[in-house]
């Protein structure tokens, strides 16, 4: 198994390629073979593991999928990975008020990114009590090595929550010899970054350190409609440790500590997200997929979160409450290939516990400072813990050489919410080098999160009723034409969604509880993606989404039902490239009052630019936001709020330097 490394003289979708293994000679292959490649010959060495566990071309695996390495994130202008899903089809990314971006995948609605998984190293990735996780900067593009996106349903290998998909992120791989990479970046809203990684052939340490003004405008407004004056000072520490002491076994830990805004809180008080959490984890591999392959995984999670509120005039402490909780699972997966079948099978283990979720409240905004204060806890059951076993099989039949079948299927059982099995059949035709058609069916769970099912509402006595699983059944049908120098990928998606989870306010209006909806959701869309290199130094994207929802009372508002993206690069001397990008959006319905914060078609265009000054040091820059366009994304909770306007015009510029020490 080898590995490509690439340089900045390296052609698009080459760097793709970045410590992806794949089964050729690499050894033989350098940027002047490269260079010689079509776009065709390129994208076949691009290999997608999570589609089915077993790598397999990209073009060939099945479902929807989405892959981009480290090299790419300078070749799309982004320094997050929340920008870059802006270049998914079938992905609207929407500002919430706590710092981070949701994502709705094929106009799957919410609040805290808990319809999809993250994956990080074969380790899920969730703060439990919203069942969240953000695609920021508490994720330094500097260690990710390779993202890759599924879209559609997929808890039939990845269990609960692999709802819309999953993301799952590989960080960077050891190197043969001793190196040392840093980077600095600076920005227009104060922004101030650096990153030092060392590497070798069995030992790795990262570390990072961000402070910056959230680059929102200083006028907007808070999520009542009122005037705000408040401050936007965040940091974010990282630090990533990975060693691998025997073959086959890695070990890592990760610590991540974070404190950010709330960004749209009312003007008598200032608000605050304080997170830190901790993740060890073991991975072990074992043979080949064809004599037999062994994959096992063992993780702990510590998860501490504190919001709180200081009233403006007193700088007295209002409001604090904690979202304390430990997660911590084991799974084992074997791989083995008998003739024309690959069979896996596995088995998990997946354990969540809330720790401390206790609030004082001293201070509203409606009512002022409070006497006595208010005192309590988040959840109706606290220290409540839910273990889930989980068993799941899977088939890939290869019919023929121009056909495969894909059959699986997943139980699931959870100590609080019962049994569920989810499964998929897909199937992958490629009748000619040039051609490729996939057709898959699927199902996908969401279980409540600790928020949903246990939430102890304030100043009410309405009881709440208990709330179930979310439960998604899709069909798509995904279609490839390759030339040499371009490709064109067409999918089309069927969904119905039972049981939604959505936030609804209280009788009395004092409080917000989730129940699920009796209706049955119904979305349907059309997924272009077009990659053209018209010459060696010149690359094109192009990506265009078509969303229709359908419900007995009319479509599902905050959705957009076109959404596209453009993005150009352009090789103007050897060592450096220009580039543009362009993320649209047509208007989206909200249902709020407001008339000055309509979510109106945005064009949001970006300036990019990259290369080498020497040999170990090279540049970046770019222009987010580069027109200062002013768009507002729909609060999306449970229709009253002022909706959310992203962030402004940010100017920046990034140095690397990298070190060899043999």
């Amino acid at each position: 198994m080898q590995y490509l490394k690439c340089s900045f003289n390296t052609t698009f979708l080459a760097c793709a390629l970045f410590a992806i293994p794949y089964e050729v000679n690499a050894a033989s292959l350098d940027d002047k073979d490269f260079a010689s490649m079509s776009l065709k010959d390129l994208v076949a060495l691009d290999v997608f593991t999570s589609a089915s566990l077993v790598p397999t071309q990209t073009s060939k695996a099945p479902g929807t999928l989405y892959t981009f390495s480290h090299d790419d994130f300078q070749r799309f202008g982004v320094r997050r990975l929340e920008d870059l899903l802006s270049f998914v089809p079938g992905l609207q990314l929407n500002q919430y008020r706590k710092r981070h971006r949701s994502v709705w995948a094929r106009g799957l609605l919410d609040r805290y990114n808990d319809k999809m998984v993250l994956m990080v190293d074969g380790v899920r990735i969730q703060h439990l009590y919203y069942g969240h996780f953000a695609l920021g900067d508490n994720l330094p593009l500097e260690y990710i090595e390779k993202v890759e996106v599924i879209l559609g349903p997929a808890s039939s290998l990845y269990g609960a929550n692999a709802f819309g998909g999953i993301i799952s992120i590989t960080t960077r791989g050891f190197t043969d010899q001793p190196s040392l990479e840093t980077s600095a970046e600076a920005a227009s809203n104060n922004r101030g970054k650096g990153t030092l990684f060392y590497n070798s052939e069995n030992f790795q340490a990262f570390g990072s350190y961000l402070g910056q003004d959230a680059p929102f405008d200083e006028d907007r407004k808070s999520f009542i409609g009122s005037d705000l004056l408040q401050p936007l000072d965040e940091d974010y520490t990282n630090l990533q440790l990975k060693a691998t002491p025997l073959p086959g076994l890695t070990l890592s830990l990760g610590y991540n500590n974070n404190e950010t805004p709330f960004l749209y809180i009312p003007p008598t008080q200032d608000a605050f997200i304080k997170e830190r959490n901790l993740t060890l984890s073991a991975s072990y591999d074992y043979g080949t997929v064809d004599t037999g392959r062994i994959e096992s995984t063992l993780y702990y999670r510590n998860d501490k979160a504190r919001e709180y509120e200081i009233e403006q005039n007193t700088r007295a402490l209002g409001y604090e409450e904690y979202q304390n909780s430990t997660m911590a699972g084991a799974s084992v997966t074997g791989l083995k290939r008998w003739n024309d079948h690959v069979l896996a099978a596995g088995a998990s283990w997946q354990y969540e516990k809330a720790k401390r979720t206790d609030f004082e409240r001293s201070f509203h905004f409606r009512d002022g400072f409070l006497s006595p204060t208010r005192t309590g806890n988040l959840l109706s059951e606290p220290g409540i813990s839910n273990n889930n076993f989980a068993t799941f099989v899977q088939d890939v039949w290869e019919l023929n050489p121009d056909l495969s079948l894909t059959i699986g299927g997943r139980y699931d059982h959870f100590e609080q919410f019962g049994g569920y099995f989810n499964y998929r059949a897909a199937a992958v035709l490629t009748p000619d080098t040039q051609q490729t058609w996939k057709v898959q069916y699927g199902t996908a769970i969401r279980t409540p999160t600790f928020r949903e099912y246990l939430k102890v509402l304030e100043n009410t006595s309405f009881q709440p009723p208990a709330v179930d699983a979310e439960e998604i059944h899709q069909l798509e049908l995904s279609y490839l034409y390759q030339w040499d120098e371009a490709n064109l990928s067409l999918n089309l998606f069927q969904s119905q969604l039972r049981d939604f989870i959505q936030e609804v306010p209280t009788p009395d209006d004092e409080d917000e509880y989730f129940a699920n909806s009796d209706d049955t959701y119904r979305m349907h869309g059309l997924e272009a993606l077009f990659n053209a290199r018209p010459t060696d130094k010149l690359n094109l994207r192009l990506g265009i989404s078509y969303l229709k929802s359908k419900t007995p009372t009319g479509a599902l508002p905050y959705l957009a039902s076109w959404s596209g993206s453009l993005k150009v690069d352009y090789q103007y001397h050897p060592d450096h490239t220009l580039g543009f990008s362009v993320i649209h959006n047509n208007g989206r319905p909200d249902t709020n009052s407001f008339t000055a914060d309509d979510a109106e078609a945005f064009v949001v265009a970006n300036l990019f630019g990259f290369g080498q000054i020497t040999p170990a040091l090279n540049y970046a820059f770019g222009v987010d936001n580069l027109l200062d366009e002013t768009v507002f994304d729909p609060a999306a909770d449970f229709g009253s709020q002022h909706n959310n306007e992203r962030s402004e015009r940010e100017i920046w510029i990034r140095l690397q330097w990298d070190k060899d020490f043999l």
